[in-house]
């Protein structure tokens, strides 16, 4: 029974990122990133896939793959009910050219060495597979154990071993500041019970209006953006 509730809860965490709800501080750029990835997983070739998912504790975006998948492999440091292997990022305990697809969304914020991670990535995907990523670029600290921050030009040079990198800003800077300042109240909203008010009139506020102005397409500064989606072919 106790098993059943934590799976039952793992799958709401994890349909609470594919499909954010409009309380969710985050929900512009968890909107956008199922868009993007959703697009990308549709472009990639090959209807029996073999996946690898990197800090697979959730996996909220497996569902994007349909009936495409083969095996589905998820790696964390954590044990829960849906991970198959505890284990690091920077140490793989998989041959090479093993994945066609690798999936490590909001991960590479926790690698002390994000290109060894990248690395070892590398060396498990097969030829012409694909590692799907997203990373944060200007936000709150989230957890005392992430070490990193990502500017496109930093991204790249971690997944510098890959021969092809496309790297796309979650939101623009609009996007980024609407997002940021509800993230920031809840930072600073110090009672529970402030913070579950803002949660359901302040955050779904900014929400709305962060979605109107970007769906207006008023800029392309991404200078502000939050976080950062990237697909890179092997």
């Amino acid at each position: 029974m106790e098993e059943k509730l934590r799976t039952e809860t793992l799958v709401k965490i994890a349909h609470d990122r594919l499909y954010p709800p409009i309380t969710n501080h985050s929900y512009l750029v968890l909107r956008r990133r199922r868009q993007i990835l959703s697009a990308w997983i549709g472009g990639i070739d090959g209807k029996e896939l073999s996946v690898l998912d990197i800090g697979g504790r959730y996996q909220p975006y497996r569902p994007l793959l349909g009936d495409r998948i083969k095996q589905y492999v998820a790696i964390d440091v954590i044990q829960t009910p849906l991970v198959d292997v505890i284990g690091r990022g920077e140490q793989l305990p998989f041959r090479g050219d093993a994945f066609d697809l690798v999936i490590a969304t909001g991960v590479f914020e926790f690698f002390p060495e994000p290109r060894a991670a990248a690395d070892e990535i590398h060396r498990v995907l097969r030829p012409g597979g694909h590692l799907l990523v997203s990373v944060a670029s200007i936000a709150p600290r989230a957890d005392d154990r992430e070490h990193w921050r990502y500017l496109p030009a930093g991204l790249r040079f971690a997944l510098a071993s890959f021969s092809k990198v496309d790297i796309i800003p979650e939101v623009t800077s609009i996007g980024g500041f609407f997002r940021l300042t509800a993230w920031t109240s809840n930072v600073f909203a110090k009672y529970s019970l402030v913070r579950r008010i803002f949660n359901y009139t302040l955050v779904p506020g900014l929400n709305v209006i962060g979605l109107a102005l970007e769906s207006a397409g008023l800029t392309q500064n991404d200078q502000v953006s939050g976080a950062l989606s990237a697909l890179a072919q092997k």
